[in-house]
């Protein structure tokens, strides 16, 4: 017997559906009853009956109620279904969601699925939504109105959902369910609504049928408060059932009247057919164009108008309730199943047993059915496996398979139990006797002579023969009870694979065991050896719980893989490619791509969970005959497609996709000639096609449902301050197949441009440094497809004022001003310093000139007492008149630091007339300019130089005999004014010891020249760079030829 599902539902439904095999469900009903000895005798008879083969249900029903009381006799009903039952993989999987799962209420009465994939369920007690986690509810509106059954949904353009029932018409955008007010009267009873392709929007009530333009839609939008007025479509007075939309736009209605056609450019409607009993309602309509309608009356068969003829699709059991389409198909809904209506009423999905209120059916973007009833949402997922259980009580494991060469195809199973695949069951070989007394059929093969040969757990080989069997076990070479393996060879020989190394076996001998392998390594526990791969040109490798080993000679060698750094690592198989690659299954490292390089393996890529394997443990490997290689573990199966440039996409499988429970100890996967593959396992079997494993190519919806409220917005973009910089994403990515399978990617620009793999729904960002920032977001589904492009959410984390830009314009320009106002203040103190200090030097300057003044005032009186004296009365008026203008000269500079060189000169000129009056013209004096000099524009400290030419008077001149000479010379060169004053008189030196014996001498100074370095000293500390030099000028024979006194002034000229 193969395998029945059973489902048990709750009945509030409110749990997802648990399936059982048929022996399964005798041993629950079993421990249900406890210890009823009747009951049990009872099911005992029943699996009797089932075990030999067809049985007079009848008689055994007879037999049962005449023998137990009613509740026994469900639990006969149920062991009957079990057995005659096919063994067929069921098409779709069932799923049911009620209220335990967060589902509202389990009465539906309403489907559809909106743009972004999510499911809406209207209820009865409101509405419903499904992102293939967790149901979203709305029980009332947004002004707390009570929103009531829900009998109808549709989504417009602008992606706002209309949702309709007892209460009225409601609209939902932006997660807040409105009311929509029609103006006077009672709210409309809604039963149908319907979208079409110019944006008007269908509403159907309990007796007309409305039409809202696209404009009059818009207003529920931007001004709800405010009242639709809105009249019956063309004064039509029909209860609108359901209503259709077509390929071209067509809108149809189903009504008491028959099926109608609207035509809403002319406010008017055609009649297509007429209903002959309105009794018998239309209940819904669907169509594929003008020409392909099809309808369902509340009590009868689907029908349909081709081309303006009347069919209709007649089943003796087929009772409708309505029709609908889907891809350009249209499908039926009856008391009992979903028929697709082709030419013929084809069958997909029965729920008989599941509900009798099928109030509800959609087929989604992914092609999953789902059902609303008023026993909960029921989901039907295809599904490519086909899942079978023997049937044997207690046996459900499975070893081995073996595909004869008539076709016929054998499992071997525990206790040395042979099964057949007779179409869709697994039927046991009764004709043959046990391979084993009690051991497992753990490999098989069939040899030329037709004959089947097994290896055993602990019982040897056994060979069957024309329903005879011969064993060998521990005999001859044959050193082992154990063989896992039988591995045949080109020239009809087979290797057998036991724990004490190889036997080589030859069929068609009378002594088969012709030859014995040994391992070369001693062992304290002897290895499994699981199989065996052959490579031309490279030899044999066997491999088995402790790693891998080569055939050299006639002694099995320890072998590795080249860069896996594990040796002696657990192998479960080894297969090749097409392409020439060897894939290694292992216990632990998951699956290895290895080639062949210098006779050895070499580890190319590991496939493990980080490589997006769902287990380190692969039981077995597998290459199909699309060359896409299988890696089965101990939770799911998984599909490994190599691509050109050398990538592995890895698509898995598990028990949420059709696929065994996930208890088993031990998987194998074994191949047709045809391409099935099936796995055989200590929980029962499987099978299926590789090219029926079809792809779910639409990639998931993401949505980002909330993410941390951002403190303002600016163009568009979040903006959070520096105290709210910890940002949670919280988002969906829908796809209805298998939520359980989407996988998620993010990164987050401005920190980090690697993806990230994750599978929450959640993602918090910690302590985010200020700056500017864009969350990436990708999802793939349960084929592994990825949404083309990620979703974007731009933020910018504002720094703390004192971080900003403007604080930091602020603070720089603040800085700055500060460090200008410093500088500032800097320099005008410096400047006031200077200007005091020039002030100063100013001050001590004109003190100086006041002092010099009178000095000279003193010489000169001085010189005229001396005329006036000797009596000489021309002279004396000569000097006094030359003295009264120089007088005029020297008290007009006497407050100017500065004169023109040329004020300078004529009071020198002057002073040297007046001295040359005094001396009696007794020396010659000479100033010269060189031609460059401009006297008129260049500036020299006032009555600087008079000291100095009346020093080279009074000391150098006064006391020389003969000719006496005194030069001044001005020139000058870019940055200096330099003037020489040169006289031939008897030189400092002499004028000094001269000096040093008049009386009173050490008392008195010359005033004149100190008073001048001082001058020249504050001058220089003033910033004008002024140097006074002296030179004693000699003759040839050394003696004193004269002074010469060189002034060096910065060039200054008046401007």
């Amino acid at each position: 017997m193969t395998k029945r599902v059973i489902m048990w539902i709750s009945p509030s439904l409110s749990c997802c559906t648990t399936v059982y095999s048929g022996w399964q469900a005798m041993q629950l009903f079993r421990r249900s009853i406890g210890k009823n000895r009747l009951i049990n005798i009872l099911l005992s008879k029943i699996h009797a009956h089932i075990r030999s083969g067809p049985m007079n249900y009848r008689k055994l029903l007879s037999f049962t109620v005449s023998s137990c009381k009613q509740q026994v006799l469900l639990a006969v009903l149920f062991a009957l279904l079990s057995t005659i039952a096919r063994a067929q993989s069921p098409r779709y999987l069932h799923e049911v969601f009620g209220t335990r799962n967060g589902l509202l209420s389990p009465k539906i009465y309403s489907l559809a699925q909106t743009t972004d994939r999510r499911l809406w369920i209207g209820s009865e007690l409101g509405l419903s939504i499904f992102n293939g986690y967790t149901f979203s509810n709305y029980q009332f509106s947004s002004g707390n109105e009570v929103i009531g059954r829900i009998l109808a949904i549709a989504q417009d353009s602008t992606e706002g959902v209309w949702v309709g029932g007892d209460k009225g018409l409601f609209y939902f955008r932006n997660d807040s369910l409105r009311k929509v007010d029609f103006g006077k009267g009672p709210s409309l009873a809604i039963e149908s609504l319907l979208t079409d392709s110019k944006g008007n929007l269908w509403v159907g009530d309990l007796h007309f049928v409305y039409c809202l333009s696209p404009q009059q839609a818009k207003q529920v939008l931007q001004t709800p408060d405010k009242k639709i007025l809105v009249a019956p479509f063309a004064g039509l007075k029909e209860r609108a059932f359901g209503l259709a939309l077509d390929r071209l736009g067509n809108v149809y209605m189903a009504s008491h009247g028959g099926v109608y056609l609207f035509h809403p450019e002319k406010n008017s409607y055609s009649l297509l057919w007429k209903n002959p009993d309105v009794n018998n309602y239309v209940r819904s309509v669907s169509a594929l164009s003008i020409d392909s309608i099809f309808w369902n009356r509340s009590d009868g068969h689907p029908s349909y108008l081709i081309q303006g003829k009347e069919h209709e699709f007649y089943s003796r059991e087929f009772l409708g309730r309505y029709v609908f389409h889907h891809n350009n198909k249209i499908y039926a809904v009856t008391t009992r199943d979903i028929s697709l209506m082709e030419n013929e009423i084809k069958p997909l999905v029965n729920f008989s047993s599941l509900t009798n209120h099928a109030h509800a059916v959609l087929i989604d973007a992914e092609e999953n059915i789902w059902i609303g009833s008023w026993e909960g949402l029921h989901k039907f997922r295809k599904t490519p496996f086909s899942v079978y259980n023997l049937p044997i009580e207690d046996h459900s494991e499975t070893f081995s398979l073996i595909e004869k060469r008539d076709g016929e195809i054998l499992f071997g199973g525990n206790r040395g139990l042979l099964f057949r695949k007779q179409g869709d069951l697994i039927k046991k070989v009764v004709e043959a006797p046990r391979l084993f007394k009690n051991a497992e059929v753990l490999c098989m093969y069939e040899a030329p002579d037709g004959s089947l040969w097994c290896g055993s757990g602990y019982e040897g080989i056994t060979r069957l023969k024309d329903n005879k069997t011969s064993n060998w076990n521990k005999t001859g070479f044959l050193k082992d009870n154990n063989c896992e393996a039988l591995f045949p060879l080109e020239d009809g020989k087979l290797f057998a694979c036991t724990e004490l190394g190889i036997t080589l076996v030859d069929p068609s001998a009378s002594e088969p065991m012709i030859a014995h392998y040994n391992f070369e390594k001693k062992y304290s526990r002897h290895p499994e050896l699981f199989g065996a791969f052959y490579s031309p040109g490279n030899g044999y490798w066997f491999y088995g719980s402790q790693g891998i080993y080569k055939l050299a000679g006639d002694q099995l060698r320890d072998d590795s893989i080249a860069g896996m750094p594990i040796k002696n690592i657990y192998t479960n198989k080894i297969v090749a490619d097409k392409r020439g690659n060897i894939w290694v299954a292992t216990q632990g490292k998951g699956l290895l791509l290895c080639t062949i390089e210098n006779g050895g393996l070499k580890l190319r890529k590991q496939f493990d969970h980080k490589a997006g394997l769902p287990s380190d443990y692969a039981l077995s490997v597998l290459v199909d005959k699309n060359d896409h290689i299988w890696c089965a573990d101990y939770m799911s199966l998984s599909r490994i497609v190599i691509s050109e440039n050398g990538a592995g996409q890895v698509t898995s499988f598990n028990e949420k996709d059709g696929l065994l429970s996930t208890y088993y100890q031990t998987l194998k996967l074994e191949q047709q000639r045809n391409g099935t593959i099936w796995g055989l396992s200590t929980m029962g079997m499987f099978s299926f096609h590789p090219d029926s494993i079809q792809q779910n190519r639409l990639a998931p919806v993401i949505l980002l449902e909330q993410q941390t409220v951002p403190d303002k917005f600016s163009k568009h973009i979040a903006i959070y301050s520096y105290k709210n910089n910890t940002i949670t994403f919280d988002f969906t990515a829908v796809s209805l197949s298998d939520p359980s399978k989407i996988r998620y990617r993010y990164r987050l620009t401005g920190i980090d441009s690697n993806w990230r793999t994750i599978t929450e729904r959640t993602i918090t960002l910690n302590n985010l440094a200020p700056g500017s920032y864009t969350m990436e977001m990708m999802a793939s589904n349960n084929s592994n497809v990825w949404t083309p492009a990620p979703i974007q959410y731009s933020f910018i984390i504002e720094p703390p004022f004192w971080k900003s830009n403007w604080f930091r314009a602020f603070s720089v320009a603040l800085i700055s001003g500060l460090v200008y106002f410093l500088f500032r203040r800097r320099i005008n103190n410096i400047r006031e310093r200077a200007a005091i200090k020039q002030q100063m030097a100013e001050l001590e300057g004109k003190a100086l000139r006041a002092q010099m003044n009178p000095h000279f005032i003193f010489n000169s009186l001085n010189a005229i007492q001396k005329l006036i004296v000797i009596q000489d009365m021309d002279a004396s008026y000569n000097y006094l008149s030359k003295f009264s203008k120089l007088l005029r000269l020297v008290l007009d500079n006497s407050d100017k630091n500065f004169i023109s060189l040329s004020q300078e000169l004529e009071m020198n000129k002057l002073y040297l007339e007046l001295e040359s009056l005094r001396f009696k013209n007794s020396f010659q004096y000479y100033i010269k300019l060189n031609q460059q000099t401009d006297p008129d524009i260049l500036l020299i400290p006032s009555l600087l130089l008079q000291p100095f030419i009346e020093n080279a008077i009074w000391h150098g001149l006064m006391h020389k005999d003969g000719d006496k000479k005194l030069e001044i010379n001005f020139t000058e060169d870019t940055q200096y004014l330099i003037c020489t004053i040169e006289d031939n008189g008897i030189g400092r030196e002499k004028s000094a010891a001269i000096k040093s014996q008049k009386l009173g001498a050490h008392y008195f100074e010359s005033k004149g020249t100190q008073l001048s370095q001082q001058r020249i000293k504050l001058l220089t500390d003033a910033g004008n760079e002024t140097a006074i030099s002296y030179i004693d000028l000699k003759n040839p024979d050394g003696s004193a030829a004269g002074t010469r006194v060189n002034i060096k002034i910065p060039l200054q000229k008046i401007k």
